[in-house]
């Protein structure tokens, strides 16, 4: 998260915030004729005069604003940018307020000297509660309602800023629910609280309306901002919990738990949200079964390869790849001699137990299973990860291979059933890497002579060779590590000439 100093100055261009002192200037004029209509003292007076007076406050309010956005932090990735700008808002009224009331005090008080007559044009003596309507104007209809019209109008330009701002990061610091609570509440408070002083003004300051009429009208106000609240309190928290719902089964998601299911008990947008989240949840958990039910076929980075690439519609079968790898064969030796005598359940018993023990081998040392032929399994070292010492990986592999099939015949032996003999071949070279099949069936595996070399070396791997073979190409990037024999050339079948070689850590598996 940024947490860089941000002025308001540079989230509000200069012809926003025009517009949003445009709304001050609004409440200038709507105020000027309120205190002119309400005001015995004042509508004594022409409407210019007071519209200058308030003008200035304005003018005042403005400087003030310019101020605070240039030397206030609007909390940039720390918190909330609308809120901050709400609290300058109302300070901003508030402080106009008390200095258009100190003001008003100073102007039509003879307070000024009188040699200083352009500050006094007709000397005359008016009540304090005179200026303290000027101050509740400012207060209430300022602070409370027009604030909240500056907040809407900052929302939205707040909003553009951080569209065209992604990089520099924000913080998801703001309440939807608190946010209607509080404007609901102050759209129901600030005017009932106006509308029962003016009463009691009428009641009790100019006698205009009976104390028990006023008594009457303040009762039926309180209980109606009483209800009001209390009903905006209620929204607010059945929205905070539903939004807390949405907010936690979208960090669940997030976090690849693909278990949710949000009770769509609305029935606005909040309502589709929920049981949109519910069907994006069902999908993601179906997609992560697909991907995890297809590394049981192909390598588990493979199926991620595949899922993704399929799911954005892309054509399978256009993908191919060169790559150079080091392919690995494996074979069951007498295979069909020793399956024949068996049942198939214990055929089956057997092969998977030599699998599960041969794979954890070719998968320990960094290779990809790419198929099983039958009694035969075929490994690829380097085809993902581009390593430069995938022969040398492949050789390892191969060791382990072979003290594996020690472990699985000593299983197959514990279970009554035979003893096998496998043969391993190696080679490094190019292979053309792609999904092939039709369009119904693929299979993703490696072609090409490298393939073909390895599993003509592999025929070779039996007695009296060794269980190990693998071409010149292996020889020399493994030989530094291993004591490396050999280099008869041998003519294998389809593919010519190529020396073979082994190395001495391998031996028989009996």
């Amino acid at each position: 998260m940024g947490t860089r100093t941000l002025r308001y100055v540079e989230i509000f261009s200069f012809r926003q915030r025009l517009s949003l002192y445009s709304i001050a200037l609004a409440g200038t004029v709507f105020l000027t004729f309120y205190n002119q209509l309400v005001c015995p003292f004042l509508d004594s007076r022409p409407f210019y005069e007071e519209f200058i007076n308030l003008l200035l406050i304005f003018v005042f309010q403005a400087v003030l604003r310019e101020i605070m956005m240039r030397t206030t932090d609007a909390g940039w990735g720390v918190g909330s940018l609308g809120k901050r700008f709400y609290r300058l808002t109302v300070i901003s009224w508030l402080i106009s307020g008390l200095v258009a009331m100190i003001y008003h005090e100073l102007y039509y008080n003879n307070i000024f000297p009188d040699q200083v007559t352009f500050l006094k044009p007709w000397p005359s003596d008016y009540p304090w509660h005179s200026h303290l309507k000027v101050l509740s104007g400012y207060w209430f209809l300022g602070a409370g309602l027009l604030s909240q019209l500056e907040l809407s109008f900052a929302e939205r330009y707040i909003r553009s800023y951080v569209s065209e701002h992604p990089e520099d990061g924000f913080r998801f610091s703001d309440k939807i629910a608190t946010r209607i609570t509080w404007g609901n509440f102050t759209y129901a408070f600030v005017p009932s609280i106006a509308v029962l002083v003016m009463v009691v003004r009428y009641a009790i300051q100019d006698m205009i309306i009976p104390v028990g009429v006023t008594l009457e009208i303040a009762y039926i106000g309180v209980i109606f901002v009483a209800t009001a609240i209390w009903a905006a309190l209620l929204y607010g928290r059945m929205l905070r919990e539903d939004t807390s719902h949405i907010v936690e089964a979208v960090r669940k998601v997030g976090t690849g738990d693909f278990q949710v299911k949000l009770l769509p008990t609305r029935q606005d947008e909040l309502g589709r949200v929920a049981s949109g989240i519910n069907e994006m949840a069902e999908g993601l958990a179906q997609r992560e079964r697909i991907r995890e039910s297809f590394g049981h076929f192909v390598s588990p980075e493979i199926a991620e390869q595949f899922v993704n690439q399929y799911t954005e519609g892309k054509d399978m079968r256009g993908y191919g790849d060169r790559k150079t790898v080091a392919v690995l064969m494996c074979d069951i030796r007498n295979f069909s001699g020793i399956s024949e005598s068996m049942d198939p359940s214990e055929v089956a018993k057997m092969l998977n137990t030599y699998f599960d023990h041969m794979v954890k081998a070719i998968e320990s040392h960094g290779g990809m299973v790419d198929k099983f032929i039958g009694d035969a399994v075929m490994a690829v070292f380097g085809l993902l990860n581009d390593c430069e010492n995938s022969a040398k990986e492949a050789v390892e592999a191969a060791i382990a291979m072979r003290e594996a099939l020690v472990a699985a015949n000593a299983e197959n032996r514990e279970q009554g059933l035979p003893e096998i003999e496998n043969g391993i071949g190696i080679h490094y070279g190019e292979v053309i890497a792609s999904y092939l099949g039709s369009s119904s069936r693929l299979e993703f595996t490696v072609i090409g002579s490298t393939v073909n070399t390895a599993a003509r070396l592999e025929a070779l791997a039996k007695a009296p060779n060794p269980p190990l073979m693998f071409s010149e190409d292996v020889a020399i990037r493994v030989k530094s590590s291993y004591t490396v024999f050999g280099g008869n050339s041998v003519k294998l079948k389809g593919v010519g000439d190529h020396k073979v070689y082994s190395i001495k850590e391998v031996s028989r598996s009996q």
